[in-house]
Parts: structure tokens; sequence; C-alpha cells
């Protein structure tokens, strides 16, 4: 229960940021989601589970609201805060500007730091070791069972100065602090990864980055996270987060959850990477049985070239859709199953073999003093091996399982490209439809409190559509929609005379590009949103040299250059215009005069064009559930709030949303998605 002495420190802490932050607004909704994080975390629903669903719009002050009652709840029951964003911006967002200003006035002392993945930290060890071997005329460890080619030597000197300026401690080894990344390839190489670490049995495990960062995390009362890196940390065996169930989770941006977990919860892997790890596997098994003076364990590299022959000449004769091949519901055609089931049995052997290998290969050097230059080398190649074996037979497995016929089913698909030195690769996917199981196994049933907060939570005025795609039960959970604090009686909503469909596109796009230089102000900020990259282009081409004021396209310069130029224009008093696609349509903060007519060139349908959307489409139908309904509509009905979001940021903001799709005045769906807008002024053009 919520005692009175932490309802007193939440009550101080808030009182103490009303008085002191100089543009604080007294917002009702603020406090509504103070009081119910409070109760929710406190286990004052006690037929309920400690997870809060938290639609707060625009301008409520969601981020102190539950900063102010999150940190002080956790440190009373000594567990760690972890807020997770979607976003960068939104990060670093938090980690400059919020929890900072939180310290000021929260009446708790703590203190907060930023998590990262290992993979964003360098290997001091692997980077020494690439240093050195480059450095001597002959290496008693062959490279190539590390490099497809090695390092160029331009990337060598690149590599000697990283260790230079970490020895220095002028460079900190994290990717991110550096000026210019290295190559992805030579980045891979000289990164930790928990298959290659080995940890306090390291000797340069004090002076290793990301284990002082490990360091600095569990002193953290609040740590700054992303939803991928807790989604990936999870799925991985929780080795980088303190414990679930020693933690409470606030995910910000909530509405991203689900389409971030669809990816992790996939696997992968393709014909051409299947042949390269065997013969790294066969190249390292050969340089530890020569040293330890042990018997070559049978690899038999012909017989999966075999297999994979095979494969590629089945693949040959299938009918590829733009180069994707999708297996019905999922279920893999029996022949390709045949060959798989093959290379997984000989695959599965090889890994077993390796993995035991590996182990004597460890004891060994427990007993034996091995030269650094060939030792270091085997143990990070052996861990690549055995990373890749272990990914490549569990895609397989995936291609051998029957799912649940009750269930949504895997989608299943192979992909084929052609690389650079001509072969052709067949990639072959297996990824989850339905990640609710998973996030209720790692997240839901273990975290001492959950908030998931978004200004846009709900579809069609319900949290179904979440409920459904992150695996919550309504009545185990709570949940909370904030009326708005601005005024949108008088924004006018403007659904503008068409004569044209948008499923007409020709004339749809000809339409819109008369009709925007009718409407838009060339003395004003505009933002105009497509749900098409093609549609938007020649839309631009057909009005750019008419239009008196700068045009920015998406994609001609980066996303912040974009709003920095247009704000420096309406600074001048100059109008500005910006086309932009989905991207453009959250995220973005144009207050006042800087943006006062959105323009919406068509609702956003979720068309389902992946393997993952296919495929869940499918299934749907296939138990005569209706796909629109179920995804499309609520969906469409979210983006269009978003989009809407972009024009309202503060109390004094004025202007109107024009719509360019007469489907909301036509079709049966128009009224629900409308309802669910705020209460603008709908104008329908006659």
């Amino acid at each position: 229960m919520l005692s009175d002495e932490l309802k007193a420190q939440i009550r101080d802490s808030f009182i103490a940021l009303k008085s002191d932050m100089s543009d604080f607004n007294v917002r009702p909704s603020q406090n509504k989601m103070i009081a119910e994080i409070s109760k929710t975390l406190c286990g004052d629903y006690p037929d309920s589970n400690k997870i809060l669903c938290v639609e707060a719009p625009t301008g409520t002050g969601k981020t102190f609201a539950y900063l102010l009652s999150g940190i002080a709840i956790a440190k009373a029951n000594k567990k760690k805060l972890i807020v997770s964003s979607a976003n960068v911006a939104l990060q670093e967002q938090l980690l400059l500007k919020d929890i900072p200003e939180a310290q000021k006035y929260c009446q708790v002392d703590f203190e907060y730091a930023l998590v990262k993945g290992r993979s964003r930290y360098v290997c001091i060890r692997n980077l020494i070791n690439l240093c050195e071997d480059s450095a001597t005329d002959s290496s008693l460890f062959d490279s190539s069972l590390l490099f497809d080619e090695p390092p160029g030597k331009y990337q060598l000197e690149e590599m000697a100065e990283l260790l230079e300026d970490y020895s220095a401690k002028k460079w900190n080894g994290e990717i991110d602090d550096l000026m210019r990344a290295p190559d992805h390839t030579i980045w891979q190489k000289i990164n930790c990864n928990r298959f290659t670490c080995t940890a306090k049995s390291c000797e340069f495990y004090q002076d290793c980055a990301f284990f002082k960062a490990r360091k600095q995390i569990t002193k953290a009362d609040v740590i700054v996270a992303n939803h991928d890196l807790v989604l990936a940390d999870l799925a991985t065996g929780n080795t980088v987060l303190p414990d679930v169930d020693e933690s409470i989770f606030i995910f910000d941006e909530a509405h991203h959850l689900s389409s971030k977990a669809l990816s992790h919860f996939s696997l992968s892997t393709g014909t051409e990477f299947i042949k390269t790890s065997i013969r790294q596997a066969k190249g390292v098994s050969d340089q530890m049985c020569k040293l330890t003076e042990q018997d070559l364990p049978d690899i038999n590299i012909k017989q999966i070239d075999d297999y994979l022959s095979d494969l590629s000449t089945l693949l040959k004769t299938l009918d590829f859709d733009e180069d994707i091949y999708l297996f019905d519901q999922g279920m893999v055609d029996q022949p390709i199953k045949d060959i798989s089931k093959n290379l997984f049995i000989s695959i599965s052997n090889i890994q077993n073999k390796f993995c035991a290998l590996r182990e004597s290969w460890a004891d060994y050097l427990k007993i034996k003093v091995i030269d650094k230059s060939i030792g270091d080398p085997i143990n990070t190649a052996s861990g690549e091996c055995e990373q890749h074996l272990s990914s490549i037979v569990e895609l397989l497995s995936s291609f051998l399982k029957s799912d649940d016929s009750t269930q949504s089913p895997h989608s299943r698909w192979i992909e084929k490209n052609t690389l650079a030195n001509k072969k052709t690769n067949y990639s072959l996917y297996s990824a989850q439809t339905d990640i609710s199981g998973n996030l209720d196994a790692l997240i839901w049933s273990k975290a001492t409190g959950v908030i998931l907060t978004s200004a846009t939570l709900s579809s069609l005025g319900s949290f179904d559509r979440l409920n459904k795609q992150l695996g919550l039960k309504k009545p185990e959970n709570q949940y909370l929609r904030l009326p708005s604090p601005f005024e949108f009686d008088q924004v006018d909503f403007i659904i503008a005379k068409f004569k044209s469909n948008p499923t007409q596109v020709f004339e749809h796009t000809k339409e819109v590009a008369s009709q925007l230089l009718k409407r838009l102000n060339a003395q004003e900020g505009s933002l105009v949103l497509f749900a098409s990259n093609k549609q938007m282009q020649m839309v631009a081409d057909m009005v750019e040299s008419k239009l008196d004021c700068d045009l920015f396209i998406q994609g001609e310069y980066p996303k912040k250059t974009i709003l920095e130029k247009h704000m420096t224009l309406r600074k001048q008093g100059q109008g500005s215009i910006i086309f932009g696609l989905d991207s453009f349509a959250e995220g973005v903060d144009l207050k006042g005069d800087n943006l006062t007519h959105v323009v919406i060139v068509k609702l956003r349908f979720s068309v389902p064009t992946s393997p993952i959307d296919k495929t869940l489409a499918d299934y749907l139908q296939s138990q005569n559930r209706n796909p629109f309904m179920e995804i499309s509509l609520p969906d469409a009905s979210l983006r269009l709030i978003q989009a809407c979001g972009r024009l309202i940021r503060t109390e004094t903001d004025t202007g109107k949303i024009t719509i360019f799709d007469n489907r909301l005045v036509s079709k049966f769906y128009g009224k629900q998605l409308l309802a669910a807008l705020p209460s603008y002024n709908i104008v329908v053009e006659p």
C-alpha cells in the first residue's frame, strides 16, 4: 500500500517542482497520472497486476509524472527504475534535461546512468591483438579464420589510434563517442560480445569499458535504456540490466514496443553464411586440436555443401515474388523441410562436437601457457563459431517445427539476393507473428511494476489493440486515458472536397498537387504528410517550382537539418513547407508559428506487405476474422491521431488540419475514425 511517508515524499517533490520551475503549468491530468502510478506500483489495487497503461496526450507533463513518483517508489522498495524510450531523441532529453531537472525537486537522492548494449563498447583485448598481430610479419594465428578479408593499412592505422586514445584515457571505449566510427566489419571483430567475452578471467577485466559501465549501472537507481536494448537483453538471459524481478519498468513511447519485439524474436541464416561458418568452425578446430594434441572432430564440409547445393537447386524452382518466397501459414514445403532436417542433424552434430572441443580447450589453457598471439584470437574465433552455429541450428529447428493450430503461426520465408561475388544467396527467416507470450514470460509476470505510456496508446478509443499486441489482459491491469490540456474545438479539421479516391493513385496524385498549390500559404509554416514516398516525390516535382517559399522534402537532408532550416526561416518571418513521411508524423515538435497548417494526404492503412504481416492476415482470415477491422483500422486510427498531433503543441498554438481523403465521409469506418479524434471542429467541404 502507498504509505503516508511515501505519499508525502511524492507530494513534496511535486510541490517543489511547481513552485520552482519557471514555465510550469498546473495540469490536473498530471496530478491524476502521478496518483494512478503511485497507487498501481504500491499495490493499492489488490486484484490487479502492478501494470498501468497511461495515454497521456502532449502537454500532460507525463515525464515528470512518472519520474517523481517512480523514483520515490523504487527507492522505497529498494528496486531499480528502468526508463525505456523508443528513440534516441527522447533518450537524450531524459539524460540531458528531464532527469537532471527531477534531481533538483525529488525528495530522495538518486543516481542515474545510461545503459548500452555490449556491442557499443570496444573489447580492449581484441583491439590490442588486432594491432599487435598487424605489427608482426608472422602471426602464429591464421587471420583468415577471423576475417574474410584482412584489414587494410588505413583501417589498422585507425585501430592503432583508437588503442592509443584508449590507453591515454582520451576515449572511453564507446563507439558512440567517436567522431567517425570504424567500418562495421572491423568493429564486429573488436567490440564486446557475450560469446567471446571471458569476463573476470580476462587480464583486461579491470580496464574493460563495458564492465566499467556495468559497475556504474549497479550504483545507479535510475537506468535509462531503449526498447531494443531491453528486449535484446531479456531475450538473451538478462546479463546487462538488473534482474527483472528487482526492477520497475517505465516504457515511454510504448506504442512502439510491439513492433520492436517482433524484430527481436525472429531468426535468420543464409546459405553462404552456413558455408563460411562451417569452414570457420573446421579451421578453428584444426588449430585447437594441433595445440591440445587431440584427434580432429569429423566436420564433413562436403556433406554440408551437398545439402546446400540440393537446397539451392530446389529453391531455384520456386516462384519468388519480388525475391521473397513466403510459406503458406508458415508451413515449410516438405521437400525443403527434408533438406533442412538433413542440415539440422549434421550441423547440430558439428555444434555439439565443437562445444565439447571448446570446453577442453578452456581446460587446457588452465594448465598450459600459450602465446597470447594465438591463444586470444582462437578464443575470439571459437566464440564467434559457437554464436554462428547456434544461430544456424536455431533457425533450422524452427523450419522443422509444426505450430500449434490454435495459436497464431510463425511466419517463415526465403529471400534471394546476389552477392558481390555474383553468387546467389538464399536467406532463410522465421519470425513470430504474436509475441505476447514472450513479453508475458520475460516482463509482465516478473517485473515489480510496469508503466506503459505514450501520447497515443489507444486505438479507436480503446486499449484492445495494445492488449492483443503486448499480451496484456484487461481485467488484470490498470488503464488510464487522460484528457488533453489543450482546447481543440477552435481547430478546424477539414475534410477536403476531392473528386478522386486515394486508391485512384494517378488521379489522386494530380489532384493533391493542384490542391496544395491552392491551399498552402507561402507566408506560413506548413507540414504535408504523405503515406507513400513515390507519391511525395511526384507531387514535389509538380509543385516545387510553383511555390513562393522554400520546400523541404524528406530524404534531401537529415530530419534534424530539415527542422532546423524550417525554424530558421520561420524566425525570419519567411514561409516554409515540409513534405514528410511517417517519421515526420511522430516526434516532430514545431511550436507556435513554426507550424500552423498540417495537411494529411491520405489515411495510412497498413497493407500487409511484410512476410510477418501477410502471414498474420492470412491466419486471421482462416479463422473467419477480419484483419482490416482487427489490425488495419485500429492502426490507421492511431496514425491519424499522431499526425494531427503535430499541430497543437502548447496552450497558445493555433492552426488547421486538412485531409485529402474522402473515405472519411464515404466509407463505413469514417465515423469511427472521426469519433476517435480529439474534439476538433470537423468541417466537411460540400
